[in-house]
């Protein structure tokens, strides 16, 4: 580990081995977003800032046994089980690594089981090549899905089909058929409509499936007065350690908040300070 890579170096370098890693652990996992996906074709190229993997929800333990093995430490907050449909993904970070790793249980907008969801994309994987070594990831029509949720995943309604439009220019016209029953596998029929129909495809009829309506207020904005009430409605014995680890934020999960909301970083006390002076105003 190094933190003298650039992070055009360190996100494909370290996609390779954190792979091989989960692999040795006996951990299947699949690289979704960043540059597997431009190499896949369905994501223009950019400057990633962290990598995303999948994982099977049975194997998140192993995997985090596996990662804290060789010093990757868990800097997103501790939620009840009972939110992981919302929680979605745990964040990792390494004190010699200059990116963060987000270590997905499930894909939000996917309404299917994740652990069905993921057998579904293990099966129909594929292979891209990134610093020059192979890994593994989804297979083009489920990259397309992908890229499309999470366009959409923290914006309101009235904006997904602005956003997928870019997703859609990427992806080839004969792809309907293929993307059509990509969203059924991963049931994501409703919440990736917009893509359908920008693709030219129909709007999904029928009744909504669980979840739907959560995915449509909500998207993966898991924060603020909402993820307070999903508390106290679905673990409320858990509400005195999520306030005390709240209150007591530990230094590391504090810099890195300040680092994804670009606030100069001077004490977990100030960040502590601004985090409920946000959740006051909202």
């Amino acid at each position: 580990m190094t933190d003298s890579l650039t992070l055009a170096e360190a996100v494909p370098l370290g996609t390779v081995y954190l792979q091989r890693l989960l692999d040795e652990a006996g951990v299947r996992s699949l690289v979704i977003k960043g540059p597997a996906f431009v190499a896949l074709g369905v994501r223009a190229e950019r400057r990633s800032n962290d990598i995303d993997m999948i994982v099977h929800p049975d194997d998140r333990a192993s995997a985090t046994e596996a990662l804290a093995s060789v010093g990757w430490a868990i800097i997103s907050h501790w939620f009840p089980p009972a939110l992981d449909d919302v929680i979605y993904s745990t964040t990792f970070h390494h004190p010699h690594y200059p990116v963060t790793l987000d270590l997905h249980h499930r894909f939000t907008g996917m309404l299917a089981p994740p652990a069905v969801t993921f057998e579904v994309m293990w099966t129909r994987r594929g292979v891209v090549e990134l610093a020059h070594h192979p890994v593994e990831t989804v297979c083009r029509e489920h990259a397309v899905v992908v890229e499309a949720l999470n366009s959409m995943k923290m914006i309101e309604p009235q904006r997904w089909r602005a956003a997928v439009e870019r997703v859609a220019t990427l992806a080839d016209e004969g792809d309907l058929l293929a993307i059509l029953s990509a969203v059924e596998e991963l049931g994501a029929r409703h919440t990736a409509s917009p893509l359908i129909t920008a693709l030219g495809g129909p709007a999904p009829t029928g009744p909504t499936p669980a979840g739907y309506d959560h995915w449509v207020r909500r998207g993966a904005r898991n924060s603020g007065r909402g993820l307070v009430v999903d508390i106290i409605r679905r673990a409320p014995q858990h509400i005195p350690r999520v306030v005390w680890e709240q209150l007591t934020l530990d230094p590391t999960v504090a810099r890195f908040w300040a680092d994804t909301h670009r606030v100069v970083y001077r004490s977990r006390w100030q960040i502590l300070w601004l985090r409920m002076r946000r959740a006051a105003r909202r």
